[in-house]
């Protein structure tokens, strides 16, 4: 089975730098560096919505009945997706815990 990795691989990557970029940001958080934390936090975004991006123009040519394969690592792939987005929105919960931002 040949695999066309320019599918799935975009997805992956995008997501893990979302990722990586939003823990470093908060590493910045932890070390109260506020500066820092947003400007990761904001590269993180920034790979994260290109992530999206990407997914949105699988679904978009799959909703228009143009053939897209589903495989294993499609899958794989979409579940980087949802991944990133949970570990960004935790982050910035527990930066807000960290920069006492929430009264504690």
């Amino acid at each position: 089975m040949d695999v066309d990795v320019s599918v799935f691989m975009p997805l992956i990557t995008d997501s893990a730098q979302a990722k990586n970029y939003a823990f470093e940001a908060l590493t910045c958080a932890k070390s109260k560096d506020e500066e820092g934390y947003k400007r990761k936090l904001k590269e993180a975004q920034s790979c994260l919505i290109q992530a999206h991006q990407k997914q949105t123009d699988l679904l978009t040519l799959n909703a228009r009945e143009e053939e897209t394969t589903v495989t294993i690592y499609l899958v794989h792939a979409m579940d980087h997706v949802s991944n990133a987005q949970m570990v960004y929105d935790l982050v910035q919960e527990l930066a807000d815990i960290h920069l006492n931002k929430t009264g504690i």
